[in-house]
């Protein structure tokens, strides 16, 4: 390995290292401290580091064919305390203005989203549903006039047919049936005064 290799290794490696550092503060920025899934946040953790593992593997491929040295892992540690020292708070504050500009942009769009899309949705639904219970009442209104209108005469031919008919005989229908009734009454009481005699 030459020495313009190791010196491209060294600086890699120490901006690999700043790399390590920005990234572990952006998967703390996210994934909190208060963990109830302790599983789930173990096999994050786990996967969060094989994949900066497979980033410096990357990087060392491309530099020196991934060869492996001792001081490659002194560089990603000084690239590591070097973010801490220098870079740690700026990269914070810039981390926290990104996720409130991206999270006021989603709100925006949200809002614009539900003005622009979904209350327009909103009130011609309501326009459209007012609309058709109106025409509905007044088909129900014409309806019933049309069929007082067309049961009007039969109600009159009825009533008409019935002055002709003689009263008398459905009226003394009653009359019978209350003297019918009467005679079966009496006779049963007749029938129950016998057998109490006879015993």
């Amino acid at each position: 390995m030459t020495l313009t290799v190791q010196f491209q290794t060294m600086v890699s490696m120490v901006l690999m290292g700043i790399w390590i550092g920005m990234a572990v503060d952006t998967y703390s920025r996210f994934i909190h401290e208060k963990r109830k899934w302790h599983w789930f946040h173990f096999l994050n953790d786990l996967l969060f580091w094989l994949v900066q593992a497979l980033l410096v593997f990357y990087v060392l491929l491309h530099v020196n064919h991934a060869e492996i040295r001792f001081y490659i892992f002194i560089a990603l540690i000084c690239g590591y305390a070097a973010y801490r020292a220098l870079f740690d708070r700026i990269y914070k504050k810039l981390l926290e203005w990104f996720v409130s500009v991206i999270v006021s942009l989603f709100k925006f769009a949200a809002r614009l989203l539900n003005i622009m899309i979904l209350m327009p949705i909103k009130w011609l639904f309501m326009i459209v549903s007012g609309i058709i219970l109106y025409v509905l009442n007044i088909l129900r209104k014409l309806i019933f006039i049309l069929l007082k209108i067309i049961f009007s005469p039969l109600k009159w031919i009825g009533n008409l047919i019935w002055r002709f008919i003689p009263k008398q005989k459905w009226y003394n229908f009653k009359e019978k049936y209350l003297k019918l009734a009467g005679f079966f009454h009496s006779l049963k009481n007749k029938v129950s005064n016998w057998k109490g005699k006879k015993k």
